[in-house]
């Protein structure tokens, strides 16, 4: 093996959830190449020293093909289709640009999360391929919506059917099977991404510490509650602000500590209402979680399993799907409660967060924490080497 790609959809969770494996195979002198939508996660790609490919086609989705993107989203159909991929001349042209992108990596490997035109690629190409997923993204998971999604929902299956049959290969019936690869691993643990495949790997959790630690003094016997709000405006709105408004409102003037996380700077307006018993903080590393009675935050997977791996509640506050499935397992497992955003007061909020420090949440989250740890799983390790071994396989 000489070079493995990685082909990411956007945003810090793939990266956190990729980097370590990228760097067991660097460790073993294989070179590897990265492809990630967002300037954000090319400038944090390329600030950690991995090559990353620039996709530069210039075509761009119709106007008329386009949905308006949403955060309650049903089935990856739905979602891709708020990605422009109802226009064929577009996800014809996205694809192409994909296998010339590989091509030009020269990848004997390629590893796929969330990036169904790196799947199709790696088939055209004849390259083994693995693909990093979740319960909610497979076709085989526990689906995204728990329920009967509506009707006449736009899908984009038809139209990547055009494509594989333009390629000689095999049609597909929706677009979860694209998120499957020669060899399936789930970077996390059974109970919270349910998948009814046995031939899918769960790795256990898998990620790194970004940033150094910082030395926080909580003020002792005083509760101290860590706030991630994700980011503050996304395609869902301001998501990260609205929490961000309720979490000042409501522990404003309480008896507790609470350590907001966030790199993005906040409008003077919301600044000038931070309680003084609120402290913002850039970065936040998930050693530090274990210092705090609850974790506020917006239901992001990799989120989800710092804080089963630290041992502390989650009380989730979920701004898309995905997020929401996060939340509704978490919540099944017994690791937290969930919220929808804008369904509550600010006095809601703070009750709750003062009901989940009794101690059976606490309790629940250590028992699972302990579960896991006893299961000694390989994380990115464990990805490296079935990857030799499929890589291998391969070659015979």
């Amino acid at each position: 093996m000489r070079h493995v790609f990685f082909g990411l959809s956007g945003g810090l969770g793939p990266i956190l959830r990729n980097v370590p494996t990228a760097k067991e195979f660097e460790r073993a002198g294989i070179e590897v190449s990265f492809s990630i939508y967002g300037e954000y996660g090319i400038s944090l790609l390329q600030r950690l020293g991995l090559p990353v490919h620039m996709d530069d086609d210039p075509i761009r989705p119709g106007a008329r093909y386009r949905i308006p993107p949403q955060p309650m989203f049903y089935h990856l159909d739905h979602y891709y289709a708020q990605m422009g991929l109802l226009d064929k001349q577009f996800t014809a042209a996205w694809v192409r640009n994909r296998i010339r992108m590989v091509e030009q990596a020269k990848a004997d490997l390629i590893v796929s999360d969330m990036s169904p035109h790196t799947i199709i690629a790696a088939k055209v190409l004849g390259i083994p391929s693995i693909a990093i997923t979740q319960s909610c993204l497979h076709a085989r998971g526990k689906p995204l919506f728990w329920g009967h999604p509506p009707r006449n929902l736009p899908r984009v299956t038809p139209v990547i059917n055009e494509i594989l049959r333009s390629y000689r290969l095999p049609e597909i019936s929706r677009m979860e099977e694209l998120h499957s690869g020669d060899l399936d691993i789930a970077p996390s643990i059974p109970e919270l991404d349910p998948i009814g495949d046995n031939r899918v790997i769960h790795a256990g959790p898998i990620s790194m510490n970004m940033h150094e630690t910082h030395r926080l003094e909580l003020p002792d016997g005083q509760t101290g509650i860590l706030v991630y709000p994700g980011r503050m405006r996304d395609a869902s709105g301001e998501t990260g602000l609205h929490l961000l408004r309720a979490v000042f409102s409501a522990f404003a003037r309480k008896k507790v500590t609470v350590v907001v996380a966030t790199s993005e700077a906040l409008p003077a307006s919301l600044l000038r209402s931070c309680p003084r018993n609120v402290r913002i903080v850039p970065t936040f590393n998930e050693d530090m979680l274990h210092r705090f009675d609850l974790f506020i935050h917006h239901g992001g997977h990799g989120s989800c399993l710092s804080a089963i791996c630290q041992g502390v509640p989650s009380l989730m506050i979920p701004t898309q799907r995905e997020r929401e499935f996060n939340a509704r397992q978490m919540h099944r497992i017994g690791a937290g409660e969930y919220m929808m955003p804008l369904t509550f007061t600010s006095a809601h909020l703070y009750g709750l967060s003062m009901y989940m420090l009794h101690e059976e949440y606490r309790e629940r989250v250590r028992q699972l924490r302990d579960k896991v740890k006893k299961r000694h799983y390989g994380g990115a390790r464990l990805v490296y080497e079935h990857a030799v071994r499929l890589q291998t396989a391969h070659q015979r």
